[in-house]
């Protein structure tokens, strides 16, 4: 009955954790050291630690903004006030929106993603979350403190010891029935398309490269996968891009009022087809408008496209593999050029610096994990870099300066949690302008190489950004970019005095929309500056004479070219994005081309239509809080106060379960604090015997460590005929409670110590002489003090999950078992008292218990995987066989049942080669 109990736990996690709002990612980091604030408004609580007060009072203000414009939109709003969670102690970049627990969490720093223009983040990715909010709670069916249902089957090995009940388990099924049903692409592209009147965010030209190059190249997501991510970055963003322009060829065709008609259509308790949703709103389904949007498209972008199809300089790759390949950067020699590349790898963020010999074309890795622009020594023998380092007293995640001697082939970190990127390094080699952030602002900085010295040389505070600063080749100024809400100006610095100046130059097109300038470098000579610029609306490179003032386009892509760098020759390198990522590409001799050949004609897009003729929740005035009316360096004065806990609603998931021939009724359960500083999850469920299923997990994440408490309990019922006492009746009951703590050293190594009680119970029933009789004893008891150290160190990937193919899994366990378990002698068992009743009689089996699981996976040719899974037993001295290891089942040698090996000692291998039969199914 014993390992039956314990190896269902695993499982029971999983059911449950897979339901559930409580998704983990990286290491388990408490950060103790924050102090946690609080602002109350009208609507929402804001939740800020110590250094994001500016981001957390700005937060308030603009979720009180957008309250009324999108929940005017979906006619729906929510049922208390929502809680937003502001971090900064990571150099990190995101929003979430737990919908069912009214929270949001935001990240502060601004997100700079290769896929994405450069927008207000604070502005853009609140009123984004809170679409999600007012979006997802509109198509809800039922209250959200039922998420889901669970229908479950467990099903067991006929095989088993004499002293279980019931085999071990051969198959786990669990389906999940969700009560807010919507696909990944609308969910995501209504969040984008949120007001558009607002203009938070809108269609750039990063959004529009994405979805027309993924038109003209014929990469365009299928309907069907449209409804997943699981794809690699430019797939997994495709779902976000088309969706949002998918939702918004829906909004202009069919009135902004069509997305709240299809959130009500799929509230209804019996609509599951999305599909269907969609016709009722719009008289078609959406298949048949993913058809007429795809054909728009075609003919949209080929009429767009007609001269620079006509004319494009693209130049000849010189790095085609792989879909993150940025920043090409000359050595000052020209014999070189580095650059950032994730081939063999399917995520943007997996880059590695990377130094190619251009004679021979050989490409040599310099560091993993490299991130942002970097530059050569102006003795072209070192690198300057910023990557990401969580050793610092906090473990936070954040960037600092690197340089990388190429001779010595030796790494020395300059700076210790500096939250530095996109370092310059001076002609002089004395020191290095390089990007900071805090608190949702970015500013330049001048390290100082000599005394490790930072000092801020820009003094912004209202959430601007700044991007790539470089030297110029004399030493004597700065060009970075500067964003202030939307875009990316030019501007010098001068590192003296601080003062900025925009970059001036003449042009004669007559552009009027915003444009984006970005990825600023100097000729060698310091006479030209090259840049890449969104003056079309695709983004080219261009060539500024800064004598002259004049401009004038080097490429003409349909794509998009970014990031140049020109060596002494005049050779000019960058990076060039097709359908499948960014390439490095190469033009030997750039020529100056004449404007018009790089006409890109605007788009054929319909208004949208603000409401349908009874228009009473879609028509909002927001001209007082749209982009560019709104002014956010003017604060609420907003009072500030200790953060004090509160709670989500707990959240209940009821379920059915087919478990060894009979039904369970049942529930999961959760909630947490906002800050999931006080988390608890359980369950419970019974059949119609009293059989019982019951555990519930409690974290406590105040400290450095997470304490935990445990605790699981079964009862289980059994009857069986004996010749001299009848019709026997048994009862179970075995419980389980651990006391702990787990601690995240690093993203790759974690530990648990723990402390364990067991106890079971059992209890039989029978007659004599139709006299009742009941007869309880415990048959065994347990403390087990146990240590646990797992390391784990895998490759991200696409097909991570079901076909792992580099890495390794290390997991030790030692535990010092304290057993006492009733005496294996029938007769012994029990001992008469002095009091006439009967008392166990336990055979102490104390053991030391060691086990060792290491998993190694290599890469093989065709994306296939050969793991080596290796796992040692050893229990210290001889036990009773309850105690021993147990070799077959499913986690075993498979093909064997789960009793059909035990003993003191245990060694198992398994060699697996996966081959991948398809890599792509729709």
């Amino acid at each position: 009955m014993r390992h039956k109990f314990k190896s269902l736990l695993p499982t029971v996690f999983v059911l449950v954790l897979n339901g559930s709002a409580f998704a983990q990612y990286g290491p388990e980091y408490n950060h103790p050291e924050l102090k946690w604030s609080t602002i109350e408004s009208e609507h929402f609580y804001v939740h800020f630690h110590n250094g994001a007060e500016h981001t957390a009072k700005l937060t308030a203000k603009i979720a009180e903004d957008v309250f009324e414009p999108i929940t005017s939109l979906y006619n729906y709003k929510p049922d208390g006030k929502i809680h937003f969670v502001i971090k900064d102690y990571d150099d990190f970049s995101n929003g979430a929106a737990y919908y069912l627990d009214n929270k949001v969490e935001i990240w502060a720093s601004a997100l700079d993603f290769e896929l994405r223009g450069t927008h207000n983040w604070l502005r853009n990715v609140i009123t984004h979350e809170f679409t999600h909010m007012i979006s997802l709670g509109a198509a809800r069916k039922i209250t959200r403190r039922i998420p889901a249902f669970y229908v479950q089957s467990f099903s067991y090995e006929d095989e088993k010891r004499q002293d279980v009940l019931y085999g071990y388990p051969n198959r786990i099924i669990s389906y999940p029935i969700p009560m807010t049903v919507v696909p990944p692409w609308w969910a995501e592209g209504v969040a984008q398309y949120q007001r558009p009147q607002l203009q938070y965010d809108l269609w750039d030209s990063h959004r529009d490269m994405l979805l027309r190059t993924a038109i003209v190249e014929n990469k365009l997501l299928t309907y069907s996968e449209m409804n997943s991510f699981g794809k690699n970055s430019i797939g997994s963003e495709r779902v976000y891009n088309q969706g949002y322009s998918f939702s918004g060829y829906i909004a202009e065709r069919y009135g902004i009022e069509s997305l709240r008609a299809i959130a009500n259509n799929m509230r209804s308790l019996l609509q599951f087809s999305f599909d269907n949703a969609i016709k009722k709103a719009t008289g078609k389904s959406g298949s048949e408008l993913y058809r007429e949007w795809k054909k728009y498209l075609e003919e949209d972008y080929a009429q767009r496209l007609r001269d620079i199809n006509a004319q494009r300089v693209e130049g000849e790759p010189l790095q085609k593999e792989g879909t993150a390949n940025f920043f090409p950067r000359w050595s000052p020699d020209g014999r070189f050029v580095a650059y950032l590349t994730n081939e063999g790898f399917d995520y943007l963020g997996q880059t590695v610096l990377v130094v190619r010999e251009q004679a021979t074309g050989k490409v040599k890795a310099i560091k993993g994990g490299v991130h942002y622009s970097f530059a050569w020594s102006s003795e072209g023998n070192k690198l300057v870099y910023a990557r990401k380092s969580e050793h610092n007293p906090s473990h936070s995640a954040l960037y600092d300066l690197y340089i990388y001697d190429l001779h010595s082939k030796k790494e020395k970190r300059l700076t210790q949690g500096a939250r530095a990127q996109s370092p310059s390094l001076a002609p002089d080699g004395k020191s290095i302008v390089c990007v900071v952030n805090g608190d949702g602002t970015q500013n330049v900085a001048l390290f100082n190489m000599e005394s490790s010295a930072l000092k801020l040389l820009t003094e912004y505070k209202n959430q601007e950004q700044v991007f790539t600063p470089q030297w110029a080749p004399d030493g004597q100024k700065i060009l970075f970019s500067l964003s202030q809400a939307r875009g990316r100006e030019l501007y010098w610095l001068n590192p003296t005095s601080g003062e900025t100046t925009p970059l001036s130059f003449e042009t004669t097109d007559g552009v009027s929309r915003p444009t984006d300038q970005r990825d600023a470098v100097f000729s060698v000579d310091g006479k030209r500056v090259y840049f890449s610029w969104d003056r079309t609306g695709i983004f080219n490179i261009y060539a500024l004479d800064l004598d002259s003032k004049q401009i004038t386009p080097l490429t003409n892509v349909v794509g998009g070219a970014f990031m140049p760098s020109v060596n002494a020759q005049g050779e000019l390198a960058f990076s060039n994005f097709v359908a499948e990522g960014y390439k490095i590409a190469l033009l030997k001799n750039p020529q100056s081309l004449p404007p018009e050949v790089t006409t890109y004609y605007p788009a054929s897009r319909e208004q949208v239509q603000l409401a349908s003729s009874n228009g009473n929740h879609s028509v909002y005035d927001v001209s007082a809080i749209k982009h560019g009316a709104y002014d956010d360096r003017a604060l609420p004065d907003y009072q500030v106060k200790s953060y004090r806990n509160q709670y989500t609603a707990i959240a209940v998931l009821p379920l059915v379960r087919r478990d060894y021939g009979t039904t369970k009724l049942g529930s999961y359960f959760y909630s947490s604090d906002m800050l999931d500083k006080y988390t608890f999850i359980g369950g419970a469920a019974v059949n119609h015997k009293k059989d019982l299923d019951l555990f519930l997990l409690f974290d406590y994440r105040k400290f450095t460590p997470t304490l935990f408490l445990e605790a699981f309990n079964q009862v289980r019922h059994s009857s069986a005929r004996d010749e001299e006492l009848g019709d026997l009746r048994f009862r179970y009951n075995l419980t389980e409670v651990s006391l702990g703590a787990r601690h995240s050293f690093s993203s790759h190594h974690r530990s648990k110590l723990s402390f364990i009680y067991d106890r079971y119970n059992a209890n039989i029933k029978y007659e004599i002489e139709n006299i009742p009789v009941s007869f309880g004893y415990t048959y065994f008891q347990g403390k087990t003090l146990a240590f646990e150290h797992h390391h784990e160190a895998r490759l991200r990937a696409v097909d991570g999950e079901i076909n792992p193919r580099i890495g390794r899994d290390v997991n030790f366990r030692y535990a010092r078992e304290y057993n006492s378990f009733i005496h294996s002698d029938g007769e012994k068992a029990f001992t008469l008292s002095d009091y006439g009743t009967y008392v166990e009689n336990y055979e102490p089996h104390n053991v030391h218990r060691f086990q060792l699981d290491w998993t190694e996976r290599f890469s093989m040719p065709g994306r296939s995987g050969l793991t080596f899974y290796g796992r040692g037993g050893l229990l210290s001295r001889d036990v009773d066989s309850f105690f021993y290891f147990f070799a077959g089942g499913l986690d075993g040698v498979r093909g064997y049942p789960f009793y059909s090996m035990e003993g003191r000692y245990l060694m198992h291998g398994r060699i697996t080669y996966r081959v991948p039969l398809f890599h792509h199914m729709d």
